[in-house]
């Protein structure tokens, strides 16, 4: 482009116009006192002349005109007051020095003159370089802004030498040094391969023919790297027609080209380059008429007429509605000598209407007088969209934001509220018009200096974001929050976990008594089967030592010792939901009303018993047996928390559990229940300890005065007989368990009297199957006792093949879990396979998933629960043998 070189000045002598004043009033002075004292003779008017000059160096024409006056005067005085006794032709003489003096007096002056105006002309010429000098340096300005934004340069190529000369910009695009002028082969060389002979063949076209081009190729830099670019050029001719060289503009389009790809399919046809620069610079004289547009206005509009002017061409581009607002908004801002920016509609040369931002900027000389305007037209066509978008994501995003179920609110980088949704206004309870605008700190002046200050600030300080949570006072409930910090601020979304906080807390310990009921579930399993084999010797010896006074007792002693034993693990089973439930339709009215006695005998006069029965009661489907017991349990519990004696009140109610009840409680389903209530006016239990009363083991009483398994007992035959259970207690006052049974929806049949004593055999043929070996041989003793006939196998296979051998076996008694792969489920569907008919019964020591399924025995299964004794055998083998087939 252009470099500012030094400019042609004149310099002069710069002293002070008051020291040259000064100076030629002295030497006027001085030659007129000599001029006085010497005789006429002497040439004394000469010396005016070169004070003359010096009145010069004071740079004001009055100032010379005065001395120049003055000199011609003076030297004319002198001539009268200068001693004289000239006569003749030396007075003749003396006069004409005098007038020669004037003359030359004179003469100096005008010459001054002349040398002062000439002087002014040079620094008037001099202030107009300058001027237009700064216009060149402003519009070059422009011009390289608007390279630098538009990665836009130029090239020339003189077709004599065949070397390209390319601009700083073409320069850097190619990632070569500053001033590379490569020849035409190497700078089609910069192309990719693919593009070569498309850029030859257009070139030589232009070359031969005069065809200009426009191409978007791609080049491969110096530094290896592929650019889309575009190439335009158009020849050069000489005054005589011919073409000389070939010049034209080259843009880096990458950017552009990324950016059509999403684009490409809804704008093609619309996205083209309308000149080499992605602007149009313009200007005008002071009065606001537009006097120059840069080429890019041509091939913007398609109209290269030389003889149009460039304010023609600018009004035939607008818009029809935007004609008014330009032409007000332009003569508003020349009137007022202020910026002038709009936003208008200008048509392109294929008739299509784009949205252009024009901005103008007056220029003002020394006197603040404008002399001219300079301006752009930047296309905004593409941001206008972008901006229409965003306000529809906008509106989106504030929809969304308002309806998601989390909380949410803003913070700016001065902890001012930006936006807050409704989830928020409703949890933090304050309304958003409040809150906008306004510090966050002195509005919830609680949360300062708390966790949410210090994690919001680290969030902010180190750009990351923040997850925390945290128990808010104010409002007392525990919030989830997560923080994204931005450069606008702080966006936070949070959530009231305090529900789920306490649904966490009752999960954790549903989990930890389940895993504890699994393993004491297991330690039973093993225990039955030893139990089975002590309690069944234990009573045969008391029978067989019966007269003996002193064997019997110890036969007894074992006996209950093996029976508190089957009494723990059975407490166990059922806390770990493994025994084998048998749920009926119960009357629990009239169950309570049947332990009545049994209760006042068993916890004694000191406790008042008081039993409160709904009269409408709906039956519960539950096991009777199991019930009872859980009853009992409960009511030992509380008469041990009552020493001193008592209320014990036993209630029932038909009762709801609603939804919302059944969501903050694990395990719970929602529902009609019958509750039964046992409350007692006991020591009451430590709260601290509340959550643990239902783990095995666990007791509040003094040593060796509980096991700890009443209460996870009653918990585990609740849970698996799909209830629900629940404990109040309040230290010092007392304590109550409701028991939530699930109801059943029909009558209650009355239950036929179990028979009493042994039941004697009829000589029925009894397949026995059992694993283990000192069971087995118990089992094996007993029926042949009772009168059966009894075959004996150790595992699935060698039963059936029994079955196949034997056609005669009228019950099959089996194991439920054994080893080789074939459970006593199993065995008996193949067993019915083989023989339909023959009736099954089962035993084991544990609740097994192949006959119980959700805590209950299968539809017309028969079992046996680990360990049995005698009496207990013979009534269900009697029972399995009586029982219809299935």
């Amino acid at each position: 482009m252009f470099s500012r070189g030094p400019a042609m000045t004149f310099r002069l002598p710069r002293p002070s116009t008051r020291w040259a004043r000064g100076l030629t009033l002295a030497g006027f002075v001085g030659v007129f006192l000599a001029d006085m004292v010497t005789p006429l003779g002497f040439a004394h008017g000469m010396l005016y002349m070169p004070w003359v000059a010096v009145a010069g160096l004071s740079r004001n024409s009055w100032w010379v005109v005065g001395a120049t006056v003055a000199g011609v005067g003076l030297t004319a005085v002198g001539f009268f007051v200068s001693p004289s006794n000239l006569t003749g032709a030396a007075l003749a003489y003396a006069i004409a020095n005098r007038l020669v003096a004037a003359l030359a007096t004179a003469t100096t002056g005008g010459l001054t003159l002349a040398i002062l105006q000439y002087v002014h002309r040079v620094k008037e010429t001099q202030r107009l370089l300058s001027e237009a000098y700064d216009t060149l340096r402003s519009q070059q300005t422009l011009l390289q802004i608007a390279s630098e934004i538009g990665h836009l340069g130029g090239w020339l190529v003189r077709l004599d030498t065949h070397v390209a000369v390319w601009s700083e910009e073409v320069c850097r695009i190619h990632e070569v040094e500053p001033g590379f002028a490569p020849t035409v082969a190497q700078g089609i060389e910069f192309y990719a391969p693919e593009y070569r002979d498309r850029i030859t063949a257009v070139f030589a076209a232009c070359v031969k023919t005069g065809l200009p081009f426009d191409e978007e190729l791609q080049i491969i830099t110096a530094r290896q790297r592929r650019l889309w670019v575009r190439s335009i050029g158009q020849p050069v001719r000489n005054e005589q027609g011919a073409i000389v060289a070939v010049q034209g503009a080259f843009q880096d389009i990458t950017s552009q080209k990324l950016a059509e790809v999403s684009l490409e399919r809804s704008e093609q046809r619309f996205r083209q380059l309308a000149d080499a620069m992605p602007l149009i610079v313009w200007t005008a004289d002071p009065n606001g008429t537009v006097d120059y547009a840069s080429h890019a206005l041509r091939v913007y509009t398609g109209i290269y007429d030389p003889d149009t002017p460039p304010s023609q061409i600018w009004m035939t581009l607008l818009h029809p509605d935007d004609v008014d607002l330009c032409l007000t908004v332009w003569t508003a801002a020349v009137q007022s000598a202020s910026p002038y920016r709009v936003e208008l509609r200008t048509r392109r040369y294929d008739g299509d209407y784009r949205w252009h931002l024009v901005q103008a900027v007056p220029i003002r000389d020394e006197a603040e007088q404008i002399v001219k305007w300079y301006g752009t037209a930047i296309e905004i066509h593409d941001q206008k969209q972008l901006e229409q978008e965003a306000r529809q994501i906008a509106d989106r995003l504030n929809t969304t934001l308002e309806s998601i179920t989390d909380c949410f609110f803003t913070l700016d980088r001065q902890w001012n509220f930006t936006f807050i949704n409704r989830q928020a206004e409703q949890l933090l309870q304050r309304e958003r018009v409040d809150l906008l605008g306004k510090y966050a700190w002195d509005e919830f002046p609680e949360a300062s200096g708390s966790v949410f200050q210090q994690q919001y600030e680290k969030a902010v300080n180190e750009g990351q974001s923040v997850e925390f949570r945290e128990f808010y006072a104010p409002l007392n409930v525990w919030l989830d929050v997560r923080a994204y910090p931005s450069h606008e601020g702080l966006a936070v979304y949070f959530q009231d976990v305090t529900d789920r906080i306490a649904l966490e807390e009752r999960l954790h310990q549903s989990q930890r008594l389940e895993s504890i009921g699994q393993l004491t579930g297991g330690i039973a399993h093993d225990f039955n089967n030893l139990l089975t084999v002590i309690l069944g010797n234990a009573e045969l010896l008391g029978e067989m030592l019966e007269a003996d006074p002193h064997l019997h007792p110890l036969a007894q002693m074992i006996g209950s010792a093996a029976q508190r034993g089957a009494e723990l693990t059975q407490r166990l089973l059922s806390f770990a939901r493994r025994q084998a439930l048998d749920p009926k339709p119960v009357d629990v009215n009239q169950l309570m009303t049947a332990t009545d006695g049994l209760l006042r005998r068993t916890l004694g006069e000191h406790i008042d018993i008081n039993i409160v029965a709904e009269a409408n009661l709906w039956p519960a489907l539950v096991d009777p047996a199991q019930l009872e017991n859980a009853l009992l349990n409960l009511c030992l519990n509380a008469r041990d928390a009552m020493v001193r004696g008592g209320q014990l009140t036993l209630e029932t109610a038909n009762t709801y559990l609603s939804q919302d009840y059944a969501s903050q409680h694990v395990e719970v389903v929602s529902g009609h229940y019958v509750m039964v209530s046992v409350s007692d006016t006991g020591v009451g239990i430590d709260p601290k300890h509340l959550e643990r009363v239902f783990e095995p083991f666990f007791t509040t009483k003094e040593q060796g005065k509980g096991t700890g398994l009443g209460l996870s007992m009653v918990y585990g035959f609740i849970k698996q007989s799909g209830g629900h259970i629940k404990i109040y207690s309040e230290l010092g006052h007392g304590t109550t368990i409701r028991m939530y049974l699930p109801r059943f929806w029909g009558d209650v049949q009355p239950s036929l009297p179990a028979p009493e004593g042994v039941v004697a055999a009829h000589s029925e043929l009894i397949l026995l199957v059992e694993d283990n070996e000192l069971v087995r041989r118990y089992a094996h003793d007993q029926l042949v006792d009772l009168g059966y006939r009894v075959l004996v196998a150790t595992s699935g296979p060698a039963a059936l093949a029994m079955l196949y051998q034997q056609d005669n076996i009228d019950l099959l008694f089996t194991d439920v879990v054994m080893p080789g792969g074939m459970s006593g489920r199993e065995l008996a569907d193949l067993a019915q396979q083989i023989r339909p008919g023959l009736r099954v019964l089962y035993t084991s020591g544990y609740s097994e998933n192949a006959i119980v399924h959700q805590g209950r025995l299968d539809e017309g299964i028969q079992l046996l629960s680990k360990p049995y004794g005698r009496t207990e055998l013979s009534r269900k083998i009697r029972e399995a043998l009586t029982a219809p087939c299935h």
